[in-house]
């Protein structure tokens, strides 16, 4: 984005591993002046956000990992019913997605960032919804870090969950100047191309999209509750669309539809 925006500016990026809910008021407080996390309307709403998603939407569809030893279960899934009736999924309650399932009736198993993989491991929930870009990388780190001698864990093979949601870019209320210089480096980027060139080309984002292609998955789908009106009118063209792809088939609770509403 500012590349493409141009005016030679520079931005300086640091590891902090704390949440996000703390990493927030330290923004606030002055410590840096922009960060990156998943949408929610309380951080729209003490933010300036930047409204263009950061990977088209990817964060909204999420594998699933599981036990290898349960993958039966995820293939008898059929209905949104059999979901939140046979499914329980972990997530961290700092995460705003955490809420969008919780709201759609699934049952979610809380736990810190550091543990929900050693949870998923020892049964407490049976899956561990991750992004579409995220999950891969993530799946073959742990089966290299695995010594527990348990069963191995894979993404579910036939099934997965969807919301639009993403990533954005949050800067401080007395910063508009920041966010108005990376919105239009984003805007650039997309009229000239060289967004979707990255997209299209980031190997991580294409090894999802392979992923998808040899084990194409019914994705329920969830209507995500508690968004802004200036979010949900973010052009279409910012956003994965599910009829883009042929190998994900949509499912609500009424039943298979085309693609999600806005």
């Amino acid at each position: 984005a500012l590349t493409a925006e141009g005016g030679g500016h520079s931005v300086r990026a640091f590891e902090h591993p704390v949440t996000q809910a703390r990493t927030l008021r330290e923004m606030q407080s002055g410590k840096f002046n922009i960060f990156y996390s998943g949408y929610s309307q309380q951080r729209e709403q003490e933010f300036i956000q930047v409204n263009i998603p950061l990977s088209r939407g990817l964060l909204g569809y999420r594998f699933l990992a599981i036990e290898e030893k349960n993958a039966a279960l995820f293939a008898s899934l059929h209905t949104f019913d059999d979901v939140r009736r046979l499914v329980t999924v972990g997530s961290n309650s700092s995460w705003p997605d955490a809420a969008i399932m919780q709201q759609a009736g699934l049952q979610v198993v809380t736990g810190s960032p550091d543990t929900l993989w050693t949870m998923l491991r020892r049964g407490r929930f049976l899956a561990f919804p991750r992004g579409m870009s995220e999950a891969l990388p993530e799946i073959r780190r742990e089966a290299t870090n695995d010594d527990s001698g348990g069963t191995a864990l894979i993404l579910a093979p036939t099934v997965m969950l969807g919301y639009r949601y993403d990533t954005f870019f949050y800067v401080p209320r007395d910063k508009a100047h920041l966010a108005a210089i990376v919105e239009r480096g984003l805007q650039k980027a997309y009229q000239d191309g060289s967004f979707m060139k990255l997209f299209e080309n980031h190997p991580v984002i294409k090894a999802a999209f392979d992923e998808l292609k040899a084990r194409p998955r019914t994705v329920f789908w969830i209507d995500t509750p508690n968004v802004s009106d200036t979010t949900k009118n973010i052009p279409d063209r910012y956003w994965l669309q599910p009829a883009e792809n042929d190998h994900m088939t949509l499912v609500r609770d009424k039943g298979p539809v085309t693609e999600p509403k806005n």
